[in-house]
């Protein structure tokens, strides 16, 4: 019987299979783990903590491009633009940069997309046993444990009245984007089509094709919702 699941990971794995189901118990419990080292830290290890773990999201990137390169696999659609790919970016802006300025950034932006990316993988047909399988994981995981820990730990200032960071921040990132994935015949942020075996799949379905990208702004307004609501009601919480 081990020996059938192993022959079946090396073509990937499903949605929600036990295999999927260990990587989700793997990641909630690399956040308890991450957040008790982070909470017994004081402010100056909790600085060098955050630059560490930029830093280590940054090299597994790094690595995995040279990975593709080394494999001459490195393609357009190859490069950071994703929402995730963008994350490096944020992550490393918040471990580096004093204040709270990208502090929405990561609960609106980074934290949800990285979850998806968990929840709804892309490399389901990718060998478990390859790198690049390994990679998507384990980056994934460190991209969402960040600002969870960070948000559990009460470091991240937000408010309804920042809505206007991570919306400054899609319009600026979308239109080249979208250009760029005419142009390459990418599909980076998922803009130009739902990625197949996603939810954005049904969510195309629903609007049609052409009203896609509608759709697809329409789902961030949701979720937006969905997030900002706990922080609207502890606003209004009694004293």
């Amino acid at each position: 019987m081990a020996r059938e699941a192993t022959q079946s990971l090396e073509n990937g794995f499903r949605l929600f299979d036990w295999y999927h189901i260990s990587w989700l118990l793997l990641t909630a419990l690399g956040i308890f783990v991450m957040f008790q080292l982070y909470r017994k830290a004081n402010q100056l290890q909790r600085k060098k903590i955050r630059i560490y773990w930029a830093f280590t999201i940054v090299f597994l990137e790094a690595i995995k491009n040279i990975v593709l390169i080394l494999d001459n696999t490195f393609w357009n659609g190859s490069w950071p633009f994703h929402l995730c790919g963008l994350g490096i970016f944020i992550v490393l802006a918040h471990a580096l940069v004093k204040g709270h300025y990208v502090d929405m950034l990561l609960y609106c932006l980074t934290m949800p997309g990285a979850l998806m990316a968990l929840l709804t993988p892309e490399w389901t047909n990718i060998s478990a046993f390859s790198y690049l399988h390994f990679h998507s994981f384990l980056f994934h995981l460190l991209l969402f444990a960040y600002p969870m820990t960070m948000l559990v730990a009460q470091e991240l200032q937000l408010s309804i009245r920042k809505i206007w960071q991570p919306i400054v921040f899609l319009c600026i990132t979308v239109p080249p984007i979208y250009a760029l994935n005419i142009v390459w015949g990418t599909n980076f942020m998922f803009l130009n089509q739902a990625p197949v075996g996603t939810p954005l799949i049904v969510l195309e379905q629903f609007v049609g094709e052409k009203h896609y990208i509608i759709g697809l702004i329409g789902l961030v307004i949701l979720f937006w919702l969905i997030l900002l609501g706990p922080i609207i009601l502890w606003k209004k919480r009694p004293y």
